[in-house]
């Protein structure tokens, strides 16, 4: 049995991450706010988990309770998939609110490693294949005004992975980490960066045009491209993935 977590499940491409897992030989813990009662009528094999990731105190509680579930003795992988994700304030910082800031570090950046901190030790003396996947995005590189906590927590969150990458390099058994940038895909996040107040959000236009230019992939088609990554063979410790060059 391979075991997955999720997190950022309730739609877009944490569903069709979880919708693409979903295999009688596959047991999906899925988190995010709001349940995805879609996702649960597909499979008996899904534990669903209605968790903010602002509850930072409550993070190791939660993978505790979600390792009591892991059969040690039928179990042949662990993965950690680190989906969750929130763009918004999407505004110049000067007009960002205190708690906006606090709740789009929380869930871009901080949860993903404490996440990843408390999967490594509750899976250090578990032999099996284990891996972890950041879903960053090339907004780490590619900057726009209005956008600078996003941009900040996914270039943080590369960083993060090759820092980790290089510690697990020293490892006997080390766990597999890579972080992914999906490319442009049409998701509530695309959404709600289009939809912004221009005056207050200029970058709002650019990502209108891409969606009116028909350039935003699927959820589908990226979870997909997604899941044969985190299973490849030559799966590199600390990566820092472009999927979309990936997918040509």
């Amino acid at each position: 049995m391979k075991y997955f977590i999720i997190t950022g499940t309730s739609r877009g491409l944490g569903e069709a991450i979880a919708e693409r897992l979903i295999s009688p030989d596959h047991y999906l813990f899925c988190i995010s706010r709001e349940r995805n009662n879609r996702l649960l009528g597909k499979s008996s094999n899904i534990a669903y988990f209605e968790f903010d990731l602002n509850d930072m105190d409550q993070i190791e509680t939660l993978m505790n309770d979600i390792f009591i579930s892991i059969d040690r003795s039928i179990a042949e992988g662990i993965y950690l998939i680190n989906n969750a994700a929130m763009i918004s304030p999407v505004t110049f910082i000067q007009s960002a609110q205190v708690q906006g800031i606090t709740r789009n570090l929380n869930v871009n950046l901080l949860a993903p490693i404490i996440l990843t901190s408390v999967f490594m030790r509750l899976t250090n003396e578990i032999p099996v294949d284990r891996r972890i996947v950041n879903i960053s995005s090339g907004s780490a590189k590619n900057l726009l005004p209005g956008m600078s906590l996003y941009s900040a927590a996914k270039a943080g969150l590369d960083v993060f992975t090759q820092c980790v990458g290089l510690e697990q390099n020293q490892a006997q058994v080390p766990v597999g980490i890579i972080s992914i940038w999906p490319g442009m895909v049409d998701t509530d996040l695309q959404a709600e960066a289009r939809n912004q107040d221009k005056t207050t959000f200029p970058s709002a236009e650019i990502f209108g045009m891409v969606k009116d230019k028909g350039m935003l992939t699927t959820p589908e088609e990226t979870a997909q491209h997604i899941i044969e990554y985190l299973f490849k063979q030559d799966f590199e410790h600390g990566a820092v993935v472009d999927l979309y060059d990936y997918s040509k």
